[in-house]
């Protein structure tokens, strides 16, 4: 891969600037703070920085006073295809355009470069294909040994552990988990041997609270029977006393219904009182009303008369009974005929004398038939009796007279009433004092159907009671079937009683079994041995499961890092002594890697064995670091070639070397790219391209 453009808008130094590159060596020199750090950043972030990263590198990057993000934009070739990459941080959006296609997916532009680089991130990259000055240095000063350095390299973990650190630490963490714990005493028990000793203490606490609280379990199990039968009677009152309830609900209920239906009644009754009354009061006020005026105007005149015709009736009624009796008294039948006869016969003998002496003879049988007829025919009583039934007949008659008197000035003084004669007044008369008879019932009546006096509204009132009974019917009709008879109802209530004795002597025991169970330190405190026992053994599975994981992973560390770290040792030591033997000119022709440690060392003819580096000079440790990179470059990324970036590594070379090194650079770059950053001039005869930077870049300068 070759990087040919790089665009660059607001990134850091540089407001807008443009840089070119090419093929082979490309050296971009400058004074100090001319911006070579900022373009070589500039590369390896258009090549790996997100767009839409909000991360501290990426906002400290934008130029000082700009509101806005930055753009960076790089043109290149892969294989003879081209590209075009552009990652705008002001609008988040990154856009990898090449001959087959474009994307604006992340993920695929990331894919992408990964394939054509070989390096999947800005780590791997810098870990490979970029050398720093300042590592250099580091290695040449021995804060960092070449072999750690080269293990990182190899895993791509830019400032992580290496492989062998890594085995070193996870021997160490399996040591100290299983500290104290295989029969050996141990000073400071590892967390393994804490754990499986806390959980020896806390069986045996747990055993003895376990003996504790058996003492408590009949109480506790008794207890729990309480429950059971405080639950069971509970509900049982609670149904019977739902049953009580309904059933005297419904006694209310029908109690009501009885009482309004009483009580309807009563304003039914009423009503038709009322109707009646005002019916009869409209016949006192048209049939009656000249009656009613006159027994209160001019009673007492008619009542005189009426006496007086009273006193007259009855002399009337004597009169006429003496009369009848005076009638009764009788003559025997053959009182008359004798009577005659007898007068005949002594008038006949009175008469005679003078014809015959003889016949007066005649004259005394004809007197004592006259004085039979008179006295023993009952004939002299008879008529001294006629005169006196003609005087009672004058008197009867006289009394008659006055009563037809009496009766015209009646009939007058009725007649204001507007009735014929006496009789009708009469019998209007008791008509109209039975009408207020009548309508002096009705009042008493209604004073004990309406006790308040208040008669108006019967209808409303007898319609809201109305109402009101078909509420309850309808409250009665939603009982329908829980309620019992009263009989039953009594049984009921007591047995209610009954329970709720029972609950109250249930409630007395319960309490006797709370109070034994009141010390419930012991339940509490096993409840806390077992819960942190369970956490024990949860936690000592997990160390043991850590430790099992440890042991696989530093076996498996072990096995991976002795075969691949000495295939890879093989092929350093076979790429590297070579580079490392153009560089040195002849004088150093063999690198010899450990397979375990990939600690570096050069093989000295001189001394006839390997040569740490410790005991090398400074410049021959450099290109000692230089060709193992170079090496590693072609073991990692294989043919994708990705662009060398050096950052001015060489100080330490002499010339001699410094040429040799530049030699091999020049050979290595052949159809690869190469890009040098420094200072100095001493690379110029070197290069294919030469881009020079100004001490104040405001937009790049080329060459």
């Amino acid at each position: 891969m070759r990087v040919e453009r790089v665009s660059l808008r607001n990134f850091r130094r540089f407001r807008e600037a443009e840089f070119s590159l090419g093929e082979g060596i490309n050296v971009v020199k400058g004074p100090n703070e001319s911006g070579k750090s900022t373009l070589l950043q500039a590369v390896l972030a258009a090549l790996y920085w997100k767009a839409d990263s909000t991360r501290r590198e990426v906002r400290e990057s934008l130029t000082w006073g700009e509101s806005d993000g930055f753009r960076l934009e790089i043109e290149g070739s892969v294989a003879g295809e081209r590209f075009r990459l552009v990652k705008d941080f002001s609008a988040r959006k990154a856009t990898l355009t090449w001959e087959d296609g474009e994307t604006s997916d992340p993920s695929r532009i990331e894919e992408r470069v990964r394939d054509w680089l070989g390096l999947g991130c800005e780590a791997a990259f810098r870990a490979t294909a970029g050398i720093r000055q300042d590592e250099v240095a580091l290695i040449g000063e021995g804060k960092r040994e070449l072999g750690e350095s080269l293990q990182v390299t190899v895993s791509g973990s830019q400032g992580g552990k290496g492989a062998l650190r890594a085995r070193d630490a996870l021997r160490k963490e399996l040591a100290d988990l299983l500290r104290g714990k295989r029969g050996a005493a141990a000073k400071n028990p590892g967390p393994l041997a804490e754990v499986e000793e806390g959980i020896e203490i806390l069986q045996a606490r747990r055993e003895e609270l376990a003996r504790a609280a058996e003492a408590r379990l009949d109480a506790r199990r008794r207890l729990a029977e309480l429950d059971g039968a405080w639950e069971a009677t509970r509900e049982r009152l609670e149904v019977l006393e739902n049953l009580a309830r309904d059933s005297q609900e419904r006694l209310e209920i029908e109690e009501d219904i009885r009482d309004f239906h009483r009580r309807y009644g009563q304003l039914a009754s009423a009503a038709e009182l009322l109707a009646e009354d005002e019916e009869l009061a409209g016949l006192e006020e048209t049939k009656y009303a000249g009656v009613r005026d006159l027994l209160e105007g001019g009673w007492s005149e008619l009542g005189d008369l009426e006496i007086r015709r009273a006193g007259l009736a009855e002399q009337t009624k004597m009169m006429c009974k003496k009369l009848e009796e005076a009638t009764e008294a009788r003559h025997a039948s053959w009182a008359p005929w004798l009577l005659v006869l007898g007068a005949t016969a002594f008038l006949v003998g009175i008469a005679g004398v003078a014809f015959s002496p003889y016949l007066l003879l005649l004259a005394l049988p004809g007197a004592t038939l006259f004085l039979l007829a008179l006295l023993p025919g009952g004939y002299l009583d008879f008529l001294r009796e006629g005169r006196k039934v003609r005087d009672l007949q004058v008197r009867v008659e006289e009394l008659e007279e006055r009563r037809r008197e009496l009766a015209e000035e009646a009939r007058r003084v009725v007649s204001r009433a507007g009735c014929e004669s006496t009789e009708v007044f009469d019998t209007l008369r008791v008509e109209y004092l039975e009408l207020r008879a009548r309508r002096k019932e009705i009042a008493d009546k209604l004073e004990v159907l309406v006790p308040d006096g208040e008669v108006s509204g019967l209808e409303e009132r007898a319609r809201s009671l109305a109402v009101e009974v078909g509420m309850r019917e309808r409250m009665l009709k939603e009982l329908q079937g829980r309620f019992v008879d009263p009989v039953r109802l009594q049984e009921v209530l007591r047995e209610k009683e009954a329970l709720r004795r029972r609950l109250d002597g249930l409630r007395e025991e319960r309490v006797r079994c709370e109070v034994v169970l009141s010390g419930e330190e012991v339940e509490e405190e096993l409840l806390r041995v077992e819960e942190d026992l369970a956490e024990l053994h949860e936690r000592r599975a997990r160390l043991s499961r850590r430790a099992e994981a440890l042991q696989l992973a530093l076996e498996w560390l072990e096995r991976s890092s002795t075969d691949t770290l000495s295939s890879v040792a093989r092929r350093l030591e076979r790429l590297a002594g070579g580079y490392l033997e153009r560089i040195t000119g002849g004088r150093y022709r063999k690198v010899v890697v450990d397979g375990n440690t990939l600690d570096l060392s050069v093989w000295s003819d001189e001394k006839g064995g390997p040569t740490a580096p410790e005991s090398l000079s400074r410049g021959t440790v450099d290109q000692l670091y230089l060709s193992a990179r170079l090496s590693l470059v072609e073991v990692i990324c294989g043919n994708r070639n990705p662009p060398l970036l050096l950052d001015d590594p060489f100080v330490t070379f002499d010339g001699y070397r410094l040429r040799r090194a530049m030699e091999l650079l020049r050979d290595y770059a052949r159809g690869r790219q190469v890009v040098i950053f420094t200072c100095g001039d001493e690379y110029d005869a070197f290069a294919d391209r030469v881009v020079e930077l100004g001490p104040s870049p405001g937009g790049g300068a080329y060459l």
